[in-house]
């Protein structure tokens, strides 16, 4: 019999594609699962507590084997970010993803009805995966979450009421010019560490006119845009900006 796995992230849009599979499927028979990652605010593990009331059943914490957060990953591998995405989200969640998941899962994913060239892209790259948008298949977008999980008495996590899209890591690698520029401002430790990092490698993770820079070279009145379209989930989406 196939395993119903609802993949729960700490964002608002899992939170409520896996309810909806909940109420589609019987909370007996779903597993709800969590690739948790260190480096993410303090308050998703709140917002995780939250929900597992909100859902009845409790979630599945995973974490990879191999490091405890990104910041051992970056130091142990040399490498932060690139053409093939993220090295984090391949090995704190792709792969802790995999090493959980049987072929004959049926796996939800939180897309949103905004996302469906993302849901499908997604199906592109892991043919293996039975996957299931409950999100898209009800027309839900991104704003009805947010409204389904206030409506349910929840509070959001601590980074979407700052203005994130998201509730990631703090300090995402795949992050531009100006979410950095919000980063500084909102934690300037993260950034120091990791512009650190990053001039320790001779990498560059910013472009500003069209030029690689260093974090540590950002100017100091750059433009602030917390709302950066950030996505990391079980799959890497870089933002350009």
């Amino acid at each position: 019999m196939s395993r119903i796995v609802s993949w729960f992230s700490c964002g608002a849009a899992s939170a409520v594609a896996t309810k909806k599979t909940l109420l589609k499927y019987g909370a007996e028979n779903v597993i709800v699962a969590s690739c948790v990652v260190e480096n993410e605010h303090d308050d998703n593990e709140r917002f995780l507590i939250d929900c597992e009331k909100w859902f009845g059943v409790p979630v599945l914490r995973l974490r990879s084997a191999k490091y405890k957060d990104c910041w051992e990953l970056w130091e142990k591998r040399r490498y932060l970010n690139g053409v093939k995405g993220a090295l984090c989200t391949t090995e704190m969640k792709k792969m802790v993803r995999q090493k959980f998941q049987k072929i004959s899962d049926v796996q939800i994913f939180g897309f949103t009805s905004e996302e469906t060239n993302r849901a499908d892209r997604f199906k592109l790259q892991n043919p293996e995966v039975d996957l299931e948008t409950p999100l898209i298949d009800l027309s839900i977008t991104k704003n009805d979450c947010f409204k389904i999980i206030q409506d349910a008495g929840i509070l959001l996590p601590i980074t979407y009421r700052m203005g994130y899209k998201n509730a990631n890591c703090l300090g995402c690698v795949k992050g531009g010019s100006k979410y950095w520029a919000g980063i500084r401002a909102d934690w300037p430790e993260i950034f120091e560490r990791m512009s650190k990092l990053e001039r320790s490698l001779n990498t560059r993770l910013l472009k500003v006119k069209g030029k690689r820079i260093h974090l540590d070279e950002l100017p100091a009145d750059y433009p602030i845009k917390r709302g950066l379209d950030i996505e990391c989930g079980l799959w890497c989406k870089g933002e350009k900006v």
